[in-house]
């Protein structure tokens, strides 16, 4: 039984809780359910903040911090982007919105700090904009891709944009132009249908989340609904490797794809082991890490993220309505982050470790790995 952070503290009065706390009474050990062998005390992982969104933003689609972590954006499903301060989430900009009530389905920074912020629309809007200090947004470029986007990324060597959806082909941006200058992939509509070997080369059905390589300026990982992750070398515009699994993964249908350095980690909708760590230089899967979840629930994942380097994996389910951090070196969950009423499909993660965690609820939580408890607040609906 994995302990549940929210309730647990959410139903003890203050004094209560700073004395449970320091006599660590309610962090007994936990048990994930596929490990014989019980976790340590998971005292340092805290509910810190929660922010109310209102019904007409129609949930979380998107999440992500600056790298100054100073600003925290956020992409709803009616189209919308708010940018809030990510210690105590309160709202400080509101790009303007766009007549296409369509979900954002990606979003990043250029730069470390919000001064310009790209997000893309699912229908193919692809919108670059200039926040000034003053709070003042001015539309610096906009684009209209002939696709339905799932996912956009930033190289953080900061050359580049890619995004990339329901044609399976990876559309490599140039900055200055705003303009793809390169694509990856078939160039052909609706689903692969051809011989299985050709799945080596290029992505069968449509792409759900593409990340640039942390530690070299040529490379990106791809994932989606074909059973395939794939590490590409913009030099050559070809797959380096594809890798997948006996266990009919990873099937990605979110942004459920990370990096750090030679490790991957997906998240797959699929009812179990659906949490896998690749090793990209030897181009084959090493772990699959553990979720807890109900019986006859299923995992199904729709998010994850690296956590405290490659430490920690946090992820979010579909079905299970909650987060779980993971620790990659035993193997075990070691906390649960609770509350949600519906799907968890946003994550984004900090250096600092703190968290921001979204779905289809109304709720944004922010979590933080921390020596001192914080306890949770809400905030006026805005």
């Amino acid at each position: 039984m994995i302990l549940d952070l929210h309730t647990a503290l959410s139903n003890l009065p203050t004094q209560q809780i700073r004395q449970v706390w320091n006599e660590g009474s309610l962090f007994s050990p936990i048990s994930t359910g596929t490990c014989s062998s019980a976790v340590g005390k998971v005292s340092q992982l805290l509910p810190v903040k929660r922010y109310k969104i209102r019904s007409h933003y129609e949930g979380v689609f998107a999440l992500q911090f600056t790298r100054d972590m100073t600003c925290l954006a956020v992409g709803y499903g009616s189209g919308d982007v708010t940018l809030h301060d990510p210690c105590t989430a309160k709202k400080l900009y509101s790009p303007s919105r766009k007549a296409e009530q369509l979900p954002v389905t990606g979003l990043q920074f250029r730069s470390d700090d919000h001064a310009q912020l790209v997000y893309c629309l699912a229908h193919g809007h692809i919108f670059l904009q200039q926040i000034d200090e003053d709070g003042t947004v001015i539309d610096a470029a906009t684009v209209i891709e002939d696709n339905e986007i799932n996912t956009l990324d930033v190289s953080r060597f900061g050359y580049y944009f890619v995004t990339a959806g329901k044609d399976k082909n990876i559309r490599v941006y140039d900055w200055e132009k705003f303009k793809p200058f390169s694509i990856l992939g078939p160039m052909t509509q609706g689903d692969y249908i051809g011989p299985p070997e050709d799945t080596l080369t290029q992505h069968g059905k449509r792409i759900f989340s593409c990340k640039f390589s942390d530690t070299s300026p040529y490379h990106l990982v791809s994932g989606g609904w074909d059973n395939s992750v794939k590490l590409w070398d913009l030099r050559t515009g070809h797959v380096e490797r594809s890798m997948s699994s006996s266990d009919h993964g990873p099937k990605l249908c979110g942004d459920a794809l990370d990096i750090r350095g030679d490790l991957c980690v997906t998240g797959s909708l699929l009812p179990d082991n659906a949490i896998e760590l690749w090793c990209l230089k030897e181009g084959r899967r090493v772990a699959v890490l553990p979720y807890e979840s109900p019986r006859l629930r299923g995992q199904y994942i729709h998010a994850v993220r690296f956590c405290n380097g490659t430490k920690n994996v946090v992820a979010g389910s579909a079905v299970c309505h909650d987060a779980q951090i993971i620790s990659v070196e035993d193997r075990k969950v070691v906390a649960r982050i609770d509350g949600y009423r519906r799907s968890v499909s946003s994550l984004a993660v900090c250096n600092s470790g703190k968290i921001a965690i979204g779905g289809s609820g109304s709720y944004i939580s922010l979590v933080e790995t921390m020596d001192s408890p914080f306890f949770l607040e809400d905030e006026p609906e805005q």
